[in-house]
């Protein structure tokens, strides 16, 4: 869970949109500001992503997060990471973006 509080607190000071970087084929600088501040805001709300019923992300508060929820927690953390890394790949090879995850779009 400290892991988690100090993850809170990185995403608070704009982490998702630092590590965005430059637009990419297929993006707009304001679609990834956008991104930036959503996430921003979830974060002060103290807000984090999990994977529900069907596989969909959804967010909960942190503090009511169960031992149980951890797991569901890495997984939605995994979503993420996985499609930062793909556009990482993407933008070494100048191809367009992937697809956002549909709960950051």
């Amino acid at each position: 869970m400290q892991m988690e509080r100090r993850q809170l607190r990185e995403r608070c000071e704009g982490k998702l949109r630092s590590a965005l970087g430059v637009a990419l084929p297929g993006e707009s600088v304001k679609e990834l500001d956008r991104l930036g501040e959503e996430d921003q805001l979830r974060a002060e709300q103290g807000l984090v992503s999990v994977v529900g019923k069907g596989g969909r992300i959804s967010y909960k508060l942190l503090d009511a997060l169960s031992t149980h929820d951890m797991y569901f927690r890495i997984a939605a953390e995994r979503v993420e990471v996985g499609w930062l890394k793909e556009r990482v790949e993407r933008s070494k090879r100048g191809a367009p973006s992937p697809a956002l995850p549909y709960h950051l779009g």
